[in-house]
């Protein structure tokens, strides 16, 4: 261990700091960092230790003639501890020095005070942290009553003085303030801060300070607050914060001004009243009074000490004065407005000479006799003189709008602080423990600008807790915003869209702004560059909802993000208004006006150009209303070229599910699908594991399209198609999407004469589909039954089983005991019987079958004579309902009893022959022979 013997040696360091003026004589003050470090070895440090010291320089050679810059140069020359770049601060500090009112008195007394002030706004600028200075005694005109205290220049501020600062948050209120003040200039230098921190006698004496005397001054409140505050912008000293529990108080000081503005604003409102409809009672004309001469709605006389002498500008004058006479004859002549103006006078003056001469007891006693008597009398004068009210209205609501000025103050440094930290998760749970949501909500019925955007802020950070978004719907906050909408200030729009973006995610809230009227509101600011994102945003939000969407058709929304759309000159438009047109192009109307004029070719072109997935799929959603589906005819040649030579896989999944959605009689689909040869890629497509769900998924859709025209269900069958579709069955088995669709492909297969025998005969789909009928899916289930009914019909030997089989899964518990029982018999016999039994499955004994009359009927050709007894009700349900694809991705188009009279004819071939024969996807070119194709099936 070193000692004191070890030490060979001392290095000494200095760091330049400051310059400022002595406060009475011709001198510079130079602040400066003394370091001095103990070296035992060259390398080995013992002890280090930092003092703050001052140097002052004297310019005894400073009068009036003196050149401020060559005196600077020569300081700057001769003394070390001022850096070369200080030189312009040293000059300045000289200029000012050389100007001050005690120099130029003594040298020069012919020197102008208009020279003086010129260099005392020089020398502030010199120094900007100091410029700012905090709500003091001075500012707001509170000055001591003692002469012969003086109030220390803002110029010496510094450091070195916090003790003496300290001391006057001991003293009376007026020197709390002020030493509050000056200990604030010196905490907005960040660089003072750390010493701050470890001076514990002035925190603890200005949290001591803020917690007994808070209620007393704004001032002192305001500047202790923001002492902290400077503190909460660092998060090294949160803890420092939390120690004196500053944030507790700020909003118990908070609570209490929002409460007593409240009070002051319902009083202030029930006058104004009270005016307007009746005449003042005795009582409240006495209260009106009062509340004008005494402090009790006196804004500016509230931080008054009562020993104050008033200004005399808040005394009134009589606004004429008698031409002879003594002023006892003249009060029978003078109008009543000047004699209450004396009665003013004269009681303030008493009650105030009173205050001041008399202790607290005397004073009541002395001081309300005669005002209450004089109220009296006032108040039979403002009976008849309504001027007079409304100029006492008037003088309330004026000092209530100066004292709310002032109070934003305080509040904006509090909120500013909480803000701060509610960095801390803990202590922001707290917070809201606290009902700070409850008091910034409150806050928002204010008019300070830069208040409302701290306060918007706020809100927007607790808005992503539940409990605190749920808190501000309980408050109705939503009627508090849209007044914020329409202010020119474009960071307080901004922040408000923000807000109202996270509360946007509330299925509740939204509904609410949109009976608050928000949608207009946000629809005009699409074309605003400044808040376009974020009005985008919240509207996509609100066109999630199926009840708002058509709201939007009274507004000019729709038309706006098309054009937006259209015009943009980037390859990707911008997603949020992407996606907001999509959701409203699932409303009828919103899809019309998207279509309008030349709205769908420049949209078809655009999307072709840049291969634009998203504008594919509004296409796509478009084409799901039927009025529309017509408006496409145009493009489904390009559709299907398209998929041959398009890579993109998100654009084919669109187009794919666009050309599903053109359900159209009079479009030939076979034509189609051989002209751009798309059999070959359907099939390499229909390949398990080969690409996409999403486009095998759109395949298949798009096949249950085509397969609805007889020819289209011949080239499937010919092409082997179907095989495809069975063995992807196979495969995908536990996706219930692509099951039910290729199963609808079959009912679509089966519905023509012509390939029914192909589909029950040549290919494994019934055995399938009486698996299927048996599915946990409802909508599978509903399109096995029919597909099986109509197999039933067509085939007696398939009839048999699928008969079989429902009975079976109908009495499944009842078989299951009784084939349980006769094991347990004879497990022999029961053997022998099922082996006898080679027509029908091995755990189904015929003689179960006899007595069962499933069809009412031995011969299958005559089951529509009594259809009904197949459980009718189940039979009924599954024919008389029509499904579409967005609910159960298929659609049942035929009854089953229009199924028996079901021909081989084919559909028309003709279209009308006022239509154009160049385009060829119509069926007015037939190219396929039906009847061929049905022989080579067969």
């Amino acid at each position: 261990m070193q000692t004191s013997d070890d030490a060979k040696y001392i290095q000494k360091r200095w760091k330049g700091g400051c310059i400022e003026p002595h406060p009475t004589d011709k001198a510079l003050i130079v602040n400066y960092q003394l370091e001095a470090t103990v070296y035992g070895e060259p390398d080995n440090p013992m002890v280090e230790e930092k003092k703050h010291c001052q140097k002052i320089i004297r310019l005894r050679s400073l009068n009036f003639k003196t050149d401020p810059t060559t005196l600077a140069r020569e300081v700057v020359d001769k003394c070390e501890l001022i850096h070369k770049s200080q030189l312009n601060e040293v000059e300045q500090i000289i200029f000012y020095l050389k100007n001050r009112k005690d120099n130029s008195s003594k040298d020069n007394p012919r020197t102008s005070n208009r020279q003086s002030s010129q260099a005392s706004h020089m020398r502030s600028s010199a120094r900007p942290y100091n410029n700012g200075v905090a709500i003091s005694s001075n500012s707001i005109g509170l000055g001591s009553t003692d002469s012969t205290k003086k109030p220390i220049p803002t110029a010496d501020v510094t450091i070195n003085n916090i003790d003496d600062y300290v001391e006057l948050l001991y003293e009376e209120l007026i020197e709390r303030v002020r030493g509050s003040g000056m200990i604030l200039q010196m905490a907005r230098n960040p660089d003072n801060l750390e010493e701050l921190e470890k001076n514990e006698a002035c925190l603890s004496a200005l949290a001591r300070v803020l917690r007994e005397d808070w209620r007393k001054s704004l001032d002192l409140s305001t500047n202790i607050i923001y002492i902290f505050f400077c503190f909460s912008t660092y998060t090294k000293f949160h803890p420092l914060i939390v120690q004196y529990k500053i944030g507790s108080l700020c909003m118990d000081v908070i609570d209490f001004e929002l409460r007593r503005y409240e009070t002051m604003r319902n009083e202030l409102d029930g006058r104004k009243q009270s005016n307007c409809s009746t005449t003042l009672s005795e009582v409240v004309g006495k209260d009106k009074f009062n509340c004008s001469t005494d402090d009790s709605l006196d804004i500016m006389k509230e931080e008054k000490p009562k020993d104050m002498e008033p200004p005399r500008r808040r005394i009134p004058e009589l606004k004429q004065r008698p031409k002879s006479g003594n002023w006892s004859s003249f009060h029978g002549t003078m109008s009543s407005s000047l004699m209450r103006n004396q009665m003013l006078n004269n009681s303030y003056h008493e009650a105030l000479s009173s205050g001041t001469h008399t202790n607290s007891n005397t004073n009541t006693l002395e001081t309300n006799s005669p005002i209450e008597i004089r109220a009296q009398s006032i108040d039979s004068l403002d009976q008849n003189d309504p001027k007079i009210k409304k100029e006492e209205i008037d003088r309330l609501n004026k000092q209530l709008k100066i004292f709310a000025k002032k109070q934003e103050q305080l509040l904006r440094v509090a909120f500013y602080l909480l803000l701060n930290m509610a960095e801390n998760v803990k202590l922001e749970e707290k917070m809201r423990r606290k009902n700070i949501v409850r008091m910034l909500v409150k806050g928002l019925d204010r008019q300070n600008i830069d208040l409302l955007i701290l306060i918007i802020t706020f809100l927007k950070k607790l808005s992503i807790v539940g409990e605190n978004k749920d808190e501000m719907c309980d408050l109705n906050i939503i009627a508090k915003l849209p007044r914020l909408f329409q202010n020119s200030h474009t960071d307080l729009v901004q922040v408000t869209l923000k807000l109202v973006f996270n509360l946007s995610f509330d299925a509740t809230l939204r509904l609410k702004m949109v009976a608050a009227g928000y949608l207009p509101m946000l629809v005009m600011f699409i074309n605003d560059e400044n808040h376009h994102g974020i009005a985008v945003k919240i509207l996509y939000h609100m066109s999630l909802d199926d009840r708002v969407k058509s709201m939007f058709i009274h507004t000019e929304c729709v038309q706006m993000a098309i054009d937006a759309i259209i015009l943009n000159l980037n390859v990707k438009v911008d997603l949020d208004l992407i996606a907001l047109c999509i959701n409203l192009s699932l409303n009828r109307r919103n899809a019309q006006i998207m279509v309008e004029g030349q709205r769908l070719h420049s949209l078809m072109d655009r999307s072709f150009k840049y291969q634009d997935a998203l504008l594919m799929k509004l296409l796509r959603n478009i084409s799901q209303h039927e009025s529309l589906k017509l408006q496409y005819i145009d493009y489904v040649g390009d559709l299907a070229r398209v998929l041959t030579i398009c890579e993109e896989e998100s654009f084919i999944v669109e187009c794919l599910g666009l050309l599903g959605n053109l359900t159209l009689t009079d479009l030939d689909y076979s034509q189609i699908l051989q002209n751009f040869q798309l059999i070959s890629w359907i099939r390499k497509v229909l390949i398990p594991c080969a690409r996409l769900d999403d486009i095998v998924l759109d395949t298949i859709v798009y096949l249950g399209t085509c397969a609805c025209d007889e020819l289209c269900a011949l080239l499937f069958c010919r092409a082997k198609v179907v095989i495809s579709l069975i063995e992807l069955l196979k495969a995908k088995q536990e996706d219930d999407e692509i099951v039910l669709q290729i199963i609808f492909v079959f009912q679509q297969i089966l519905r023509h004469e012509s390939t029914r025998e192909y589909m029950i005969r040549e290919t494994e789909s019934p055995a399938y589909l009486i698996d299927l009928m048996h599915d946990k899916n409802e909508e599978i289930r509903k399109v096995c039954d029919y597909c099986l009914d109509i197999i039933a019909i067509s085939d007696n030997e398939w009839a048999k089983r699928i008969k079989l089989e429902k009975f079976r899964n109908h009495n499944s518990q009842w078989l299951c005991m009784v084939e349980s029982q006769q094991e347990r018999d004879n497990e022999q016999d029961y053997t022998e019987n099922n082996d006898n039994d080679n027509d029908l499955n091995t755990f189904m004994r015929s003689e179960y079958l006899q007595n069962c009359d499933f069809y009412n009927s031995s011969n299958i050709n005559e089951y529509d004579i009594d259809s009904n007894s197949i459980n009718s009700n189940h039979l009924e349900g599954s024919l008389n309902s029509i499904y579409s694809r967005p609910v159960s991705t298929f659609r049942l188009s035929q009854d089953l009893d229009d199924m028996y009279n079901i021909t081989s004819s084919s559909k028309s071939q003709s279209f009308n022959q006022g239509c154009n024969d160049n385009i060829y996807m119509f069926k007015s070119n037939k190219s396929l022979d039906a009847d061929g194709l049905n022989d080579k099936l067969i």
